[in-house]
């Protein structure tokens, strides 16, 4: 959870990295499936839980069922909320238009390697 906190991306060469502290960590460095509860969501986010747990229930953000009272939040929702935070305060949109914004970039992303890979065989 601390690496979120004070992570700052890094670009030295055609790979991203994140600058934690002083150490510079890659993406594989975190486990983005480990399961987190809201608090620690809420916490690493700087929102309410009760937000966390609405948007959990209205289904804009991921969740993972461990079989207890509260389903647990795969650590990945901390990225996707904070992309949700900034359409929200750059672009004026709600969280449901953030989350589907995001859907959506990510089918493109996914369309485009896709379409790169299909040309790559083609070469």
């Amino acid at each position: 959870m601390q690496a979120f906190e004070r992570c700052k991306r890094v670009n030295r060469s055609s790979e991203t990295n994140y600058q934690v502290g002083g150490k510079i960590m890659w993406p594989s460095d975190f486990d983005l499936d480990e399961p987190l509860t809201f608090d620690v969501v809420a916490a690493t986010v700087g929102e309410k839980r009760t937000l966390v747990a609405r948007l959990a229930k209205q289904g804009l953000i991921e969740t993972v069922d461990r079989g207890t009272d509260e389903p647990l939040l795969p650590r990945r929702v901390v990225v996707h909320l904070r992309r949700m935070q900034r359409l929200r305060r750059d672009l004026g949109v709600n969280f449901a238009g953030a989350a589907v914004i995001l859907d959506l970039v990510g089918r493109i992303e996914q369309l485009n390697r896709e379409l790169a890979e299909m040309h790559r065989r083609l070469k």
